[in-house]
């Protein structure tokens, strides 16, 4: 930059060349307030340089062409700008306390039945309940988990089978058996029956609607 001291006026063009800057830029600074200007429209360059060395050494992006001086009289002595103080730390948060009763200062109990419950709790249930609900479709597709009703009607058809196959069974083997003991079928097959029907009600059939 071109000395400036050296003149105590100077025409806007001239003090530009001394900044090493554009017209544009001492028209600006001449908007600003920031030029003292004579009677005659020239400018005082120690009263202007002091108005533009105390502008913050960085502004808007751009960085000015001197220190900020202090003013001493009519001397301007360099000094560089105060560091600004750090930022203190933010305090740290305190915990909120856990909400109390009315008795004994105790933490409120939570009651999963509880129609009332708040927002959030109740969308933690809820959102709970649906991921349960999910893991058991998928187990219950990965053939880890069987659908009840399916079940109990497979069971139910399967012991009403084993029923059918033994109140049959008296007379398909009464007239070999009675062969056998050398007595007539006709009076094999109802005791068979009957202690087969006595067997079957020892092993106890399913209640009537139970699988149906």
């Amino acid at each position: 930059m071109a000395e400036t001291s050296g003149a105590k006026f100077l025409s806007q063009a001239e003090f530009a060349r001394a900044r090493g800057v554009s017209r544009k830029t001492v028209t600006g600074w001449k908007q600003k307030g920031l030029l003292v200007l004579d009677g005659e429209g020239r400018i005082e360059v120690e009263a202007t340089e002091w108005n533009l060395d105390q502008r913050p050494t960085t502004y808007r992006g751009g960085v000015t062409h001197r220190p900020v001086r202090a003013k001493d009289g009519n001397n301007a002595s360099h000094a560089e700008a105060a560091p600004k103080p750090a930022p203190k730390p933010a305090p740290e948060p305190q915990p909120r306390p856990a909400p109390l009763d009315g008795d004994g200062g105790q933490e409120d109990v939570f009651d999963p039945d509880d129609p009332n419950l708040p927002t959030a709790i109740a969308v933690r249930r809820k959102e709970n309940w649906l991921g349960l609900h999910r893991k058991q479709i998928v187990e219950r597709d990965g053939s880890k988990l069987v659908d009840r009703p399916a079940a109990e009607a497979a069971f139910f058809e399967e012991g009403r089978a084993l029923r059918d196959a033994w109140l049959a069974w008296p007379a398909r083997v009464a007239i070999e058996m009675a062969d056998e003991l050398k007595i007539e079928p006709r009076q094999l097959t109802p005791v068979l029956t009957a202690y087969v029907k006595k067997h079957l009600t020892e092993l106890g059939e399913p209640p009537a609607g139970e699988f149906g």
